[in-house]
């Protein structure tokens, strides 16, 4: 069997067609984002284009291409086509955190995946402070708030608030973190990511204390100190975001059966490795509460009433329905 043969370019044709495209673009105008140092791009017939701005600007604008390697600036974009570049790329909720303070990087924003899972599997992202570029104060970008960003690849582009969320959420957690030290419970209803975004805040701030204290020595000896510390850090938010993705899981399987989570608590092996959970649970709009045993992936240890001896054949969610069937006098 012979390999069929690719079919030979034309590199005469390929030529044409890129001076036709390099003639097209320098009559036509460019709307762009653009960070300080960065280039100009822009895509034409399958094919990226990059430019150099003639003078220094930053943000949303409008270029004209002048040669292949410059394009001139002529104004800030307009809403409507900001709107426009913004709607061409996929959308992702995310948690403003804080702004970053290097005066080379304007409008740049820490932020949080609202959903984490959902970033990690579309995107890849994990849970952890990603940069979110040209934020507009004027446009909801402020701390803790929900937002909608655009995925270009590596940059995620500040596209506006989330209507959809709660604006309590934010406002709670602003006033939290101003009185830290009087924190007594989360306010019911704050998604994971929320907490989470509390505790990087909390480092966050932490550090940038430490950092602004003392002399030299004394801050070459925190930082030495934190450097020991780094992975002890990491490695409980690491724990704080398994527990937030460990009870989502847990309230999801109990919204299936029309039940609510109430508090849940980890029974560790003797080894110190992850051992059964018990989950303390109600009927949506009910008083009784239930506690019952189960492992990691959710199946019953143990149910609390008499099931005869089947209590494995039962995860959270069946074993709900089947207690809920149960006549209490």
């Amino acid at each position: 069997m012979t390999r069929e043969q690719k079919p030979k370019v034309d590199a005469r044709a390929l030529i044409a067609r890129l001076n036709n495209q390099s003639r097209t673009l320098l009559q036509r105008e460019i709307v762009a984002p653009l960070l300080p140092g960065g280039r100009i791009r822009t895509r034409l017939g399958g094919m990226v284009h990059e430019f150099y701005p003639t003078r220094e600007f930053v943000g949303w604008g409008r270029f004209r291409p002048i040669n292949e390697r410059e394009a001139e600036v002529l104004e800030e974009a307009l809403p409507w086509e900001r709107g426009g570049y913004l709607e061409l790329f996929p959308a992702l909720r995310v948690v403003l955190l804080w702004p970053d303070t290097n005066p080379k990087q304007p409008g740049m924003w820490w932020a949080v995946p609202f959903n984490d899972s959902d970033a990690r599997q579309r995107f890849g992202f994990r849970a952890e402070p990603l940069p979110v570029f040209l934020c507009d104060p004027t446009n909801g970008a402020e701390q803790f708030e929900r937002v909608i960003v655009r995925v270009e690849g590596h940059n995620l582009w500040f596209d506006g608030p989330d209507v959809l969320a709660d604006p309590t959420h934010a406002e709670w957690l602003r006033d939290t973190a101003a009185n830290i030290d009087k924190l007594e419970r989360f306010l019911p209803g704050l998604a994971g990511s929320e907490r989470l975004a509390l505790l990087f805040w909390q480092l966050h701030h932490i550090e940038t204390t430490l950092a602004g204290e003392g002399s030299t020595i004394e801050r070459q000896q925190r930082a030495a100190q934190q450097q020991q510390s780094h992975q002890q850090q990491r490695e409980w938010l690491r724990r704080q975001a398994l527990n937030s993705q460990l009870e989502q899981r847990l309230r999801h399987a109990l919204a299936k059966a029309d039940a609510v989570l109430h508090s849940y608590s980890e029974i560790t092996n003797t080894d110190g490795s992850p051992g059964h959970l018990v989950v303390e649970w109600s009927e949506q709009g009910q008083t009784r509460r239930y506690r019952s045993t189960i492992d990691p992936r959710l199946n019953v240890v143990s149910s609390g009433i008499c099931l005869s001896d089947r209590d494995q054949d039962f995860d959270l969610t069946s074993l709900v329905n089947v207690m809920t069937d149960v006549p209490w006098e």
